[in-house]
Parts: structure tokens; C-alpha cells; sequence
């Protein structure tokens, strides 16, 4: 009778125990979340990955806009350079032209002032100043002293200066400016064209230096000699 009441306290207690795990073990099995959750996860990700892409061909679209706006500056500025480009030396070499031609009519008038300034001084053959000349030696006082002589060669005779104005190809009949040479009896005689169809030259011993007309010499006018002053 003991023993059967042993046996039945025993059984109690394991139906207790195993009443007990049941009971632990049903919770843990609700409270779990891990496979609830892990459906959650993939059903965002299609949503996001979609979002990313969206703004991109928004910055694909607004990059080229600028482009046009960065390129259309760099066409304007080439035709105001060009033409300015184009003026600048046409200007320039204008005014140098310009320069050069007042040069000239300064030095030429100088000749002919320092020429004129002898009249009165005395012919002597040879002489090259400053009190007394010879055809050709006025003529070369008068270029040295507007510190032109480098345009004139053939040393101090009216042919030397023929030969070397004829071998340059200076010489002509025609069209003559205040400061060339006038040349006469092919050679024989240099005098200096003051204009208005005018000559200064040292005659003779007697007539000394003096202005005449081109072709009122005794001498026949030869030709022109045209130094490029």
C-alpha cells in the first residue's frame, strides 16, 4: 500500500515537470521574432533600391545645361580680336609712312637752307667749304651738314655723282624734288634743285653762288639725280 502510493506521488511529479518544460518552452517559441523579421527585411530593400537610381538621370539631365552656356561665351570673343587684330598694323604702318615722309621734307629743306646760306661765298675749284666751293663741293657741304651724305656717293665730282647715281638707277628727267641733284653737261657741272623749277649751284669765279633756272645755265641739263633722303 506504500509503495503504491510512491508510485503515484512519482507520477505526479512528472506530469508536474513535464507540464513545466511545456510551459517554458511554448513562450520562448512565441517571443522569438527572428522569422517574422525576416520577411520584413527584403520587402524595403526592392523600395530603396529603386529611390537611388531616381536622382541620378535628374544630375544626368541638369549637367549638359550648363555645357551650352560654358561653350557659348568662347565663339564672342573672336571676332572683336580679329578685327582689331587686322587694324593694328595697317594703323601703325600708316603713321610709320608718315613718319618717315616728314623726315624726308625736313632733312630736303634743310639742304636747300644750308645751300642758300652760301650765297655770296667765293668759286674756287676743289673747295668744299666753309667760305669758299666748287659746283660739286657745295653740294656736299650742304648734304654733309644735314648729316646726309650717306645718300649721296661718287665722291667730289658732277660725273663721279652721275656714274654712281646712274649704276643705283636715280637718275631721271622728270618729276624732281627740293634736294636732289641737278647734273649738266652729262657730268660737268652739279647744282641742287631748290623747287619751282629752280637750281643753286657755284658757277664760276666770277658769278660765284647763285639761283637760277633750271635750264639757264650754259651748260645743257643732263638729268636729275634722285637721292632718297
Amino acid at each position: 500500500m506504500a509503495f503504491s502510493n510512491s508510485l503515484r506521488a512519482l507520477g505526479l511529479a512528472l506530469v508536474v515537470a513535464l507540464v513545466a518544460i511545456v510551459a517554458q518552452s511554448a513562450p520562448a517559441v512565441a517571443a522569438d521574432p527572428s522569422p517574422s523579421a525576416a520577411p520584413a527585411s527584403p520587402s524595403p530593400s526592392p523600395s530603396a533600391a529603386p529611390a537611388s537610381p531616381s536622382p541620378s538621370p535628374s544630375a544626368a539631365v541638369a549637367s549638359p545645361t550648363p555645357t551650352p552656356a560654358d561653350a557659348s561665351p568662347s565663339p564672342t570673343p573672336s571676332p572683336d580680336v580679329s578685327p582689331a587684330s587686322a587694324t593694328t598694323p595697317t594703323a601703325s604702318t600708316t603713321s610709320a609712312a608718315a613718319a618717315r615722309r616728314r623726315l624726308s621734307r625736313a632733312r630736303r629743306a634743310r639742304v636747300v637752307r644750308i645751300a642758300e646760306a652760301q650765297r655770296g661765298d667765293r668759286y674756287v675749284r676743289g673747295a668744299i667749304g666753309p667760305r669758299a666751293f666748287d659746283c660739286s663741293g657745295l653740294v656736299r657741304y650742304s648734304y654733309r651738314k644735314t648729316h646726309v651724305s650717306r645718300y649721296l656717293g661718287g665722291g667730289h665730282s658732277a660725273s663721279a655723282m652721275l656714274r654712281w647715281g646712274r649704276r643705283h638707277h636715280l637718275t631721271g628727267r622728270h618729276h624732281p624734288r627740293i634736294g636732289d641733284i641737278a647734273i649738266y653737261g652729262n657730268g660737268s657741272h652739279a647744282a641742287i634743285y631748290i623747287g619751282h623749277g629752280r637750281v643753286i649751284s657755284a658757277l664760276n669765279p666770277r658769278q660765284g653762288i647763285r639761283i637760277t633756272r633750271l635750264h639757264a645755265l650754259g651748260a645743257r641739263f643732263t638729268t636729275f639725280i634722285h637721292t632718297r633722303l
